[in-house]
């Protein structure tokens, strides 16, 4: 197998590895990875073998140097160096930061000088055996290897300037020993991961290019399909993780006239066929952190992002994802979560064994009460998967190149398929199960891919392994127990930013409230959960495990379900007539206008904002049929005469806005019931006063006293 012109770059800038001495380490004694001043970068193109047989008498290594520094640089030479073969887990994880020099091939130049800037081609090619100038790999074993370069910048002397550590497995020695195949070999499960690097609406030309010939996605089929071409029974070993939320949005482009139709259709047919009676299962849609939503309290986005596990069904089938499995990202998991999707059915977590408390016997294990009833755990074997991971410290071996955009960022999967030998061949759990898991959102060439699964093809003709349905494995019987699920302090900083998942609180009580005021119409039979559903998905795909890291990201997509729950409780409005309104008398109702441009009916409360001169009266909510304008007369009293104004707002029945509030001007010259009441009784006062000064004056002439004078003539 041959690690292909994808150009697959192990680079290192000096950075990570350069060291002074370039000959004087010590045979067989490990030594750290100092850092100095980047001179050179070293990139990889091919490596040959990927894994050591019988049939592989020689490792070639060719690739490109580059001058990065400031200065020239003489007599540029590079060699391949050996460490002893490594036998636990941790000796692995340490062999990509440690040289070891078991054996050293020569020295072979590659330029007499480099100019800064200047490339050069690298070839080079070691026996595996049998000289003094070999690799001496006289036993089968996972070896660590070093292309080595080193040169002579100007003002200085020769030092190592750029190297590049790859783990390098031997199943088999050119007329040497061979595994042999175990008794009880290991039961081999893997996640094949179908999820798109980032949440995607089917416009973003992003799909359509990784749906087509060269994309990611692409390649995570394309590479499936070679492989099992050949060898079937390799399809028992994968279970597929799909996300709901990619297939919808595949299947929508494919019915488009867009960019992409053609190779979106192309796409989920190849997968419904390659799927077809295979393991399946469904990740949360758009991937969505439900961790951080089960914190946050909104519970119900949890749940509806694990119960759209039925869109996969739906849309894969014959397919069905397998019932009540939940791979949380980084395997990890608290248990209030698990509570809270107790009623999703949820039944098993595949998880990083290290955040399992106290476990007991094989798995699958039985995890406390505490966690849920019948909740199980299976483990993620963390080696293999984490050799898997596309970051800088993973595939490449590099331990501090700068990052660049993923997709401008070759991987290889050398060090990946390196552990996974390991753990079949060399280090595995006899008559146990290994789960290796992917990166969620897998980067590699579709090359590597290939080579990844040749090699586990490889591993299983040898009978080092046994391909496991992970499916079998889910629906036995627990092997053991733990008495809980950790969920430290690390693991709540890698969520969602605490001020992404506050805003994603208040819109979804906002769509929950708004939700609630919608009805049926009779008019349009449209479902209210149709208008709110865009907005609760929307905030599935801002909660996604993609953003992690990248908090304005998720900020971003925040902002925009806010913009959308907005354009919704807008289409209720009340209207501002331009004019003033006049009323007729202290009592007149105040008439206004509401539209509502939603195919549902909306419960509407009117409320009047404070205005002297002007009682409101109680209004009673109101029910506005879809797509109609009506008029209302709201009850008020005027208690003076002249202009003013009032504020008339709009909102569901629970508080959430609706439209824009409307400035009303009003006009009146009648008078209020109290204005009223009051020259009312000032006219009853003066009658009295009048009608008792009369009395008295008849009062005193019917007594004898002077009369009336009369007036003269």
């Amino acid at each position: 197998m041959s690690l292909t012109r994808s150009r697959v770059v192990m680079a290192i800038a000096a950075v990570a590895l350069a060291v002074v001495n370039p000959v004087g380490l010590a045979a067989g004694q490990p030594q750290p990875v100092p850092e100095s001043p980047s001179r050179m970068r070293l990139e990889i193109d091919t490596l040959s073998p990927r894994v050591i047989t019988a049939g592989t008498p020689t490792v070639t290594v060719t690739g490109k140097v580059t001058n990065t520094g400031d200065r020239r640089i003489d007599n540029v030479k590079v060699q391949l160096r050996r460490g002893e073969p490594l036998t636990t887990e941790q000796e692995l994880r340490d062999a990509r930061n440690q040289l070891t020099d078991s054996a050293v091939s020569p020295f072979v130049e590659v330029s007499r000088s480099l100019e800064r800037g200047q490339s050069a081609p690298v070839s080079l090619t070691v026996d595996v055996r049998g000289t003094e100038r070999s690799l001496r790999i006289n036993e089968p074993g996972v070896y660590p290897l070093l292309v080595n370069v080193n040169g002579a910048p100007e003002f200085g002397g020769q030092a190592r300037l750029a190297a590049v550590s790859v783990l390098l497995p031997a199943l088999a020695i050119p007329g040497g020993p061979t595994v042999s195949p175990p008794a009880d070999p290991t039961r081999l499960a893997m996640l094949w991961p179908l999820i798109d690097d980032r949440p995607r609406l089917p416009a973003d030309e992003g799909l359509a290019d990784s749906v087509a010939p060269g994309g990611r996605l692409h390649g995570l089929v394309n590479s499936v399909e070679r492989a099992a071409a050949g060898a079937p029974d390799l399809l028992d070993a994968l279970c597929f993780a799909v996300d709901p939320d990619l297939l919808q949005n595949v299947i929508t482009l494919a019915r488009s006239n867009g960019r992409g139709a053609p190779e979106a259709k192309t796409w989920i047919e190849r997968v419904r066929a390659l799927t077809a009676d295979q393991c399946v299962v469904a990740v949360p849609f758009a991937d969505a952190d439900v961790v951080a939503l089960s914190r946050a309290g909104a519970v119900d986005l949890a749940k509806l992002a694990v119960t759209s596990a039925t869109i996969v069904g739906s849309e894969l089938s014959p397919a069905r994802p397998l019932p009540g499995v939940l791979w949380p990202v980084n395997g990890a998991i608290d248990q209030r979560t698990l509570l809270d999707l107790a009623d999703t059915g949820t039944t098993t977590v595949l998880a990083d064994p290290a955040h399992l408390r106290h476990q007991q016997g094989k798995a699958p294990y039985l995890v406390g009460e505490s966690a849920g009833a019948g909740t199980r755990a299976v483990p993620i074997d963390t080696l293999v998967s984490s050799f898997l991971d596309d970051g800088p410290n993973a595939l490449t071996g590099v331990t501090s190149q700068p990052a660049t955009p993923a997709e401008e960022r070759p991987v290889s999967v050398q060090n990946g398929l390196a552990a996974l030998t390991f753990r079949a061949a060399f280090a595995g759990a006899r008559g146990g199960t290994l789960l290796i898991a992917p990166p969620r959102r897998w980067a590699a060439p579709a090359s590597e891919l290939g080579v990844l699964l040749d090699t586990l093809r490889q591993v299983f003709a040898a009978r080092l392994a046994e391909p496991q349905r992970l499916a079998q494995v889910v629906s036995g019987a627990p092997g053991g127990t733990a008495s809980g699920l950790d969920y430290g302090a690390q693991d709540s900083s890698a969520e969602i930013t605490p001020s992404a998942t506050a805003e994603v609180v208040r819109i979804n009580n906002a769509q929950r409230d708004l939700a609630r005021a919608m009805q049926v119409d009779d008019t349009t039979k449209v479902d209210p959960q149709t208008m709110v559903s865009p907005i609760q998905y929307g905030l599935l795909r801002a909660t996604s495990t993609a953003w992690r890291g990248q908090g304005d990201q998720a900020d971003r997509a925040v902002a925009a379900v806010a913009g959308q729950l907005d354009a919704l409780r807008g289409q209720v409005t009340v209207a501002n007539p331009g004019r003033p309104l006049t009323l007729a008398s202290g009592n007149s109702p105040i008439p206004v206008l509401i539209s509502n441009a939603l195919p549902v009916s909306v419960i509407v409360r009117i409320s009047l904002g404070e205005t002297p001169g002007l009682r409101p009266e109680p209004i009673p909510d109101v029910v506005i049929p879809a797509r109609l304008s009506v008029n209302r007369y709201l009850p008020a009293e005027v208690t003076r005469a002249g202009r003013f104004t009032i504020d008339v707002s709009l909102s569901t029945p629970g508080g959430t806005e609706l439209g824009t509030p409307a400035r009303l001007e009003l006009s009146s010259t009648a008078y209020g019931a109290v204005t009223l009441i009051l020259t009312g009784t000032a006219a009853a006062a003066l009658f009295l006063l009048v009608g008792l000064r009369i009395y008295r004056r008849v009062r005193l002439a019917s007594a004898g006293g002077q009369p009336i004078e009369e007036r003269a003539d």
